[in-house]
């Protein structure tokens, strides 16, 4: 079995087992053509592991129950996403079912060679930030009344103000007063306005792949669209705290179109800061556990008071 403990890093433990010799074997039996091609572990999410599967594609396999969610409505919307955007979206090419030594479907995907964008400082990711703008404005077109909703990506910020004061209550004293006046400014500007739109909901530098180009980052493509959904767009904006410097955050606002300041930049603010709390607790070793810290010391330098 090839995971990562929940105790190293945040994760939720696994639920089933899963190892090379059984990826090996779910191709015997169900997609025989790639049975011979070199399978290699790649990675663990919360949610999947991932499996290398010979040169071009990979195998993403549950490891646990909401994992199979995600998988069903990823193969549902990525395609019509991909064909409403025009964005390189990798698209699952096969669909394997559960048998009596493994209980969920799986997915055989391209591969999108790179590497987390986590794995490099923000310096660095400042290099494809107004790439990552333009992939996001993009993206969000506005959505059909019948795509995913979710009860914690794109919604209203008044409906998670109590478990934001929640958070804030959690935090050192001295920070408590400057977050509680950006949250209150975020619930307070305008909300969005007009059809939801399509989101990735959870754009953060984790579930994004760069290559490095003449010693620049350079956007490969965003990854794992497991919580998918239509809402207000402020909800992905938010995560551009959380990648970039606070001069190119500002600057990446003005490639997707909205103005520091504007009321889609405060209700981002404040998804901003429920994103770096909600990461800044993870474990010392969690990349993501880092960049929330680092996001959370960020906001505060930059004036969470001011608008």
């Amino acid at each position: 079995m090839t995971t990562s403990p929940s105790t190293s890093t945040g994760m939720p433990p696994a639920e089933v087992e899963i190892d090379a010799e059984l990826v090996k074997q779910l191709l015997a039996s169900q997609a025989p053509h790639w049975a011979n091609q070199e399978i290699a572990y790649l990675a663990t999410g919360w949610d999947n592991e991932v499996y290398r599967l010979g040169a071009e594609l990979v195998v993403r396999l549950p490891r646990r129950e909401l994992g199979e969610a995600i998988g069903h409505k990823e193969r549902r919307w990525l395609p019509q996403l991909a064909a409403e955007t025009g964005l390189p979206i990798a698209v699952p090419v096969f669909v394997g079912q559960p048998v009596p030594q493994y209980p969920f479907t799986f997915s055989i995907c391209p591969y999108v060679p790179g590497r987390s964008a986590a794995t490099v400082d923000r310096a660095m990711r400042d290099g494809y930030a107004g790439e990552f703008a333009q992939f996001l404005h993009r993206l969000h077109q506005p959505a059909g009344a019948t795509a995913p909703s979710s009860e914690f990506r794109g919604v209203r910020l008044a409906a998670l103000d109590a478990k934001t004061r929640g958070q804030i209550a959690a935090l050192d004293s001295s920070l408590r007063e400057p977050v509680h006046a950006a949250w209150s400014d975020a619930l307070s500007a305008a909300p969005h306005e007009g059809a939801p739109v399509w989101l990735h909901g959870d754009p953060h530098p984790h579930n994004t792949v760069i290559n490095e180009r003449r010693g620049r980052c350079r956007l490969a493509a965003l990854i794992d669209f497991g919580d998918l959904c239509a809402g207000d767009p402020a909800s992905d904006l938010g995560m551009l705290w959380m990648h970039f410097s606070a001069e190119t955050t500002a600057s990446a606002f003005e490639s997707y179109g909205a103005q520091p300041g504007s009321a889609l930049w405060r209700r981002s603010r404040g998804w901003a800061l429920r994103y770096a709390m909600l990461t800044a607790s993870l474990v010392e070793d969690d990349p993501l556990g880092r960049i929330g810290r680092q996001t959370l010391q960020l906001l505060l330098a930059g004036g969470l008071s001011q608008k």
